[in-house]
């Protein structure tokens, strides 16, 4: 949120006219915009607000062109997406009710060629959707009336179980999965045309499938689970944990990614890897050191991760991960440092992913259709936790690296959130370490 109001602060840079008709609520905002419009020395508005048949919308940025205006919306993005253009589309749409005429339409995006260092002028570029808008415009207005009346309406409208819902952040905490337990959502990989045969039969839970119904080798597996409250085991497991070689070298990276470059010759949005953990097992579950790496925030550290990364790891024995997250990872560093190349291909071909092999071989009522270490870690090692941790999750520590390279941590606070980083990547590390060691003893 932070880093989109500072992008919208810079974008307002580029129209030096402009006036803001932000006020203290929508309708005073509407009208003051409405105002500012009527008045033709405004020639640009910042947060224009359209307000009609209880419809709102307000438009980043609006200019005066020839009687009518261009209509742009600032987004910190570097792709031109569609569901930006339906964003547009539909702040047009509202604009256009209220008897506004809109002659152009553009997406104000960031520019991958943007630098550190470089002026405003050159963090953005101006895409033209004047006729993409004006279609979406005319589908958008179709379903005017039908959406104003469903929303008017006092109490919400029964919903109907689609696959959509899955994804949905309101399903289980308020609308049809609520209190539902394995769910048939718990199903992996469950395609729109399984829902819609076991929708079709009224089956809401895994419970409820007909024995003998088509499923995919894991989809099954999920389901004698769930009937049995037991774990499933496939017979493929065994075989995918002897292949992993001893010494094992548990390893997880943490990365850092911003709209606005944190360094030099970095383009928007690169991820930048800043720290990982490394934990040395001789046999499984058997701890005979760890090594970590974190990097200075007030300057591009990869070079050092990558030379001190090969040297952590060795020659020999596994590279265990917990996602491909890690082999991208050092792909990238190899494709920035070419001198690197060999020694870091050498890593890449030595990774094993723990996560796959579980979702492979390895399934607990508990997990629910996810295998995420968040979700694994408490079903298969109770006893170990994230809880008490100063950052205790990805995002936190992704936003305390970039507060501190921007200078926005007091230097008292910097050794403190130091040691909190290190004290996360060290615990995903040894959660490795404790799954494996749990997986190893399922099947003995």
């Amino acid at each position: 949120m932070e880093e989109g109001q500072e992008v919208h602060r810079r974008a307002r840079t580029l129209f030096p006219q402009g006036i803001s008709g932000q006020d203290r609520t929508t309708a005073a905002a509407a009208k003051k915009t409405t105002q500012l419009m009527a008045d033709p020395s405004v020639t640009t508005i910042f947060e224009a607000t359209f307000h009609v048949d209880g419809y709102s919308a307000r438009a980043d940025v609006i200019q005066r062109v020839a009687g009518a205006w261009h209509l742009v919306e600032i987004k910190s993005d570097v792709e031109d997406k569609p569901e930006l253009v339906d964003d547009l589309a539909y702040t047009a749409m509202v604009a256009v009710r209220c008897g506004i005429r809109i002659a152009k339409a553009s997406l104000l995006l960031l520019s991958k060629e943007f630098r550190l260092g470089m002026g405003s002028d050159k963090l953005f570029v101006m895409i033209d959707h004047t006729s993409d808008m004006e279609q979406k415009v005319r589908n958008f207005l179709l379903l005017w009336d039908d959406v104003s009346s469903k929303t008017k309406q006092p109490n919400r409208p029964s919903p109907n179980l689609m696959l959509a819902c899955r994804s949905c952040p309101f399903f289980e905490a308020d609308c049809l999965g609520r209190g539902i337990n394995d769910h048939i959502f718990d199903l992996p990989r469950l395609s729109q045309k399984k829902f819609d045969e076991l929708a079709a039969e009224g089956v809401v839970t895994i419970h409820e499938i007909p024995a003998g119904s088509e499923l995919t080798d894991t989809q099954e597996r999920v389901r004698r689970s769930v009937i049995s409250g037991q774990p499933s085991i496939a017979g493929s497991l065994a075989g995918e944990l002897a292949a992993i070689v001893m010494p094992a070298y548990y390893l997880d990276f943490e990365t850092v990614m911003t709209a606005l470059p944190l360094y030099p010759a970095i383009a928007p949005y690169t991820q930048i890897p800043t720290q990982y953990s490394v934990h040395v097992c001789s046999n499984v579950g058997k701890v005979t050191g760890h090594r970590e790496f974190l990097a200075d925030p007030a300057r591009d550290c990869r070079r050092e991760l990558a030379q001190q990364l090969i040297t952590d790891l060795g020659t020999k024995g596994s590279v265990i991960s917990y996602s491909s997250f890690e082999k991208t990872t050092i792909r990238a560093l190899a494709a920035h440092f070419p001198d690197l190349k060999n020694p870091l291909a050498v890593i890449v071909d030595r990774i094993v992913d723990l996560e796959a092999i579980l979702r492979r071989g390895y399934y607990h009522p508990g997990f629910h259709g996810r295998t995420s270490i968040k979700v694994t870690l408490p079903v298969m090692v109770p006893n170990m936790s994230y809880e008490g941790l100063e950052i205790g999750d990805g995002d936190t520590a992704v936003a305390m690296f970039a507060r501190m390279a921007k200078g926005q941590v007091e230097k008292r606070e910097t050794e403190r959130i130091r040691k909190a980083l290190l004290a996360y990547c060290k615990q995903d590390t040894l959660a490795m370490v404790k799954l494996h060691e749990q997986l190893t003893a399922a099947i003995a």
